[in-house]
């Protein structure tokens, strides 16, 4: 289940677990997080099994776009659909704050990220080049994707 995720020392370690399950060496820190928590224009969802935390996203609502800072399931939980979810509830979120958008950069490389976005309305509107410092995958560049959650059209 996919809830609002309040800010607790506890919240935060179980999320800080996630990431360094999900992203290594890149993972947020808990001071990075702890500080996330207290950006006020910043809201986490996590999906729940039980009392565990098992993925989660983290949203900046900025005017009229909402831009997706990290989503993260751990991998045993994988392939049922909770990134999807994730997504879903970020993107009614954002919709409810008055958002036209929902923005985010993934790595050109991480097919699985970006076939999951598609799957979810996002589509490439740019190519960010050399857009991660570092990375663990063989290209640094990241595509900027979109969600339009307005009825207008995208911008030529």
């Amino acid at each position: 289940m996919v809830t609002k995720t309040e800010f607790s020392m506890q919240n935060v370690f179980q999320l800080a677990n996630i990431e360094k399950a999900c992203f290594g060496k890149d993972a947020w820190t808990i001071n990075n997080l702890v500080s996330e928590f207290h950006n006020e224009f910043s809201h986490f969802f996590s999906y729940w099994d039980g009392d565990k935390i098992v993925g989660y996203a983290c949203v900046r609502i900025m005017y009229e776009e909402a831009q997706i800072c990290n989503v993260a399931v751990l991998p045993q939980y994988r392939r049922r659909g909770i990134a999807t979810q994730l997504l879903s509830a970020v993107g009614d979120f954002a919709k409810d704050c008055g958002c036209e958008r929902c923005e985010l950069e993934v790595n050109t490389a991480n097919t699985p990220a970006v076939q999951l976005y598609a799957k979810c309305n996002y589509a490439v509107e740019g190519t960010r080049v050399n857009f991660y410092r570092k990375s663990r995958y063989p290209s640094r560049d990241a595509y900027t994707m979109v969600l339009r959650l307005s009825d207008e059209p995208a911008e030529q």
